[in-house]
């Protein structure tokens, strides 16, 4: 490669798109906006293929959305699986041509071009295709010496993508989780069919900040990937695009604050006068979020919040999150991934607030069902004195 990759990682509704349009006005970078993600699902499907044990390989669906992996007594067997796998395992027979298809739909979204060409790849195994892919991405803007993709959803493959390209570079993005419900359900009423699960969407965001205050403290991860602040982003976007220019070896350009010149009007579900980058929606959840969903955000969040800028303000009666939980299963959108119970995902938070409450720690794996890694609970035990 005569380039190095660079990934962006982060929830949908987080500013992931913002960062990536910002970093693609660079000439010296060209990010492709979420083309892989059938791959990353073909790839976990297969790591679970090759390596689960029995007994999670019969009850794992390989239709299933990327997981959270909260409360299954499977999650933490599944979630070890993804943080400790490899690229290498070759693809199936006629996989390839089912994978092009889905790879092309899916990159059109944003660019038929790109789509186009995606219908080359090659590969005898995922770590080839990946590569095969980031050629081809390369090849959309000759001369970059930064190449990638942004992806949602899948902060858990952080490992294995360091490990497949030890050159690469990874930005995490993240976002205060009222102000993703609060876009989440501003864009649902504006458009019913993008109806989103929103405990799904705060379970993931929950893992994310589990998994990347994890790999912070790993020492062979921690100097690969930084995390972005959403509001910092926005708030001062000349500082953070200069931040980052220098950590990636290149100059910064003022076309990285000029979006509007590709077309580009924002991806926000609110109003913002038309500007380039703006922070006029960073706080807009106070006004626009009843009080019960901010009680649900925040009964679900507040432990992991801990760990983030972003503090809670509500004091949750059970009544109302109970109520959100019970509206929410009644319209779930395209995916979800939590229990579809509930009243049984209810007392698994219970059980959460139950461990912070008691220091207990004797039962590892209720724990780790509960907090994925039991230093995740001892951190904020830690932050929460």
């Amino acid at each position: 490669m005569k380039f190095r990759p660079l990934f962006i990682f982060g929830l949908a509704r987080s500013g992931t798109n913002l960062l990536a349009r910002m970093l693609n006005r660079n000439p010296s970078v060209t990010i492709a906006l979420d083309p892989f993600m059938p791959l990353f699902r073909a790839l976990r499907n297969a790591m679970v293929s090759h390596h689960a044990p029995n007994a999670v390989r019969q009850s794992f669906s390989a239709a299933a959305p990327f997981q959270d992996f909260y409360f299954h007594p499977d999650g933490p067997t599944l979630l070890d699986l993804i943080l400790s796998g490899q690229a290498d395992i070759p693809l199936g027979e006629g996989e390839l041509s089912d994978l092009k298809p889905r790879i092309t739909e899916r990159t059109a979204l944003t660019s038929s071009e790109l789509a186009r060409r995606l219908g080359s790849l090659e590969g005898e195994n995922y770590a080839q295709l990946m590569r095969s892919g980031l050629n081809i991405i390369a090849q959309m803007s000759p001369g970059a010496r930064w190449v990638g993709c942004k992806e949602v959803w899948i902060t858990d493959f952080f490992p294995l993508l360091a490990n497949t390209f030890p050159e690469a570079r990874f930005y995490f993005i993240e976002r205060d989780p009222r102000a993703i419900v609060a876009s989440l359900l501003a864009m649902a009423a504006q458009n019913p069919t993008q109806a989103a699960h929103v405990p799904s969407y705060l379970r993931h965001w929950r893992k994310s900040i589990a998994l990347t205050r994890r790999f912070q403290d790993d020492p062979a991860l921690k100097e690969r990937f930084r995390l972005i602040s959403y509001e910092r982003l926005v708030g001062e976007p000349i500082n953070e695009a200069t931040r980052i220019c220098e950590e990636l070896g290149i100059d910064f350009t003022p076309a990285m604050l000029r979006l509007s010149e590709d077309g580009w009007r924002g991806n926000s579900s609110f109003e913002h006068d038309g500007q380039d980058v703006y922070q006029n929606t960073v706080n807009r959840w106070f006004e626009c979020l009843p009080d019960r969903v901010v009680q649900t955000v925040e009964f679900l969040c507040s432990p992991e919040m801990r760990l983030t800028p972003y503090f809670p303000f509500s004091e949750p009666k059970p009544d109302k999150v109970l109520s959100f939980l019970a509206e929410a299963n009644q319209n779930p959108g395209s995916w979800r991934s939590d229990s579809t119970d509930p009243l049984a995902d209810f007392g698994g938070e219970l059980i959460r607030y139950f461990f912070l409450e008691s220091n207990e720690l004797s039962d590892e794996s209720l724990v780790r069902r509960c907090f994925l890694f039991s230093d995740t609970l001892n951190k904020i035990r830690l932050a929460g004195r």
